[in-house]
C-alpha cells in the first residue's frame, strides 16, 4: 500500500479519533472530503456533512492545493478535522 498512508484522524465536534488510510497523491481538498464523508458515515450521521471542513497538522490548516504528500504528513501522524 505504497499509495496510501495510515493517519489518526481526531475529530473535538465528537470527541473522536479514526485510524483511516487515505491517499499520499490527492489534494488536501479532495482528501478532506473523503474523510468528512467516511467519518459521518464511521460516526452514523454525528459528524455532519459541510462543505468548509479543514484539516489541520502540527498547529498549521493544511493547504487545499497541495498534495498529503507535500503537505508532508506520513504514515502514523495525527491529523484533526474540524
Amino acid at each position: 500500500m505504497t499509495n496510501k498512508i495510515l493517519v489518526t484522524v481526531l475529530v473535538p465536534m465528537i470527541e473522536e479519533e479514526y485510524d483511516v488510510y487515505i491517499p499520499i497523491s490527492k489534494k488536501i481538498k479532495v482528501t478532506t472530503k473523503l474523510l468528512v464523508k467516511t467519518i459521518s458515515e464511521l460516526s452514523e450521521g454525528h459528524f455532519p456533512l459541510k462543505e468548509n471542513s479543514v484539516l489541520i497538522s502540527n498547529n498549521l490548516i493544511l493547504d487545499n492545493n497541495f498534495t498529503v504528500k507535500e503537505c508532508g504528513i506520513k504514515n502514523g501522524d495525527k491529523i484533526v478535522l474540524i
